[in-house]
């Protein structure tokens, strides 16, 4: 289970970075700082959420109120970042903020979807 959360954060992290990209090379510098945050926000909790149900899994100790507490943890800090990248790092352009953090998120249900073809 482990390496397969793993592989996901992977992928999460190739998604953010594209759309980062892309908001750079269509809108502008700004606009690809602005993904970028939006991207980062979402993947740092959940990378570190799968390293925690990794490490539960190898224990042998995985449980389903460890894992709705993680995911509260996650949600936390997505919030949490979101407020500090806004707060201090100054968002130029909400729209790609807001496509950064949306790819980010969607991009573990398209490559698990692709994934399970294969």
């Amino acid at each position: 289970m482990g390496s397969g959360l793993m592989r996901l954060a992977a992928w999460q992290l190739v998604a953010g970075i594209l759309a980062a990209l892309a908001a750079w090379v269509l809108a502008g510098e700004a606009a690809g700082r602005s993904a970028a945050i939006g991207a980062f926000s979402v993947w740092l909790p959940n990378a570190a959420f799968a390293v925690y149900l990794a490490i539960r899994t190898r224990l042998g100790t995985p449980s389903a109120v460890g894992f709705l507490v993680g995911e509260l943890f996650k949600i936390a800090a997505v919030v949490v970042l979101l407020f500090a990248f806004v707060r201090h790092a100054g968002v130029q352009s909400w729209p790609a903020l807001i496509v950064g953090l949306v790819v980010t998120l969607q991009a573990n249900i398209a490559v698990a979807g692709f994934l399970r073809k294969i």
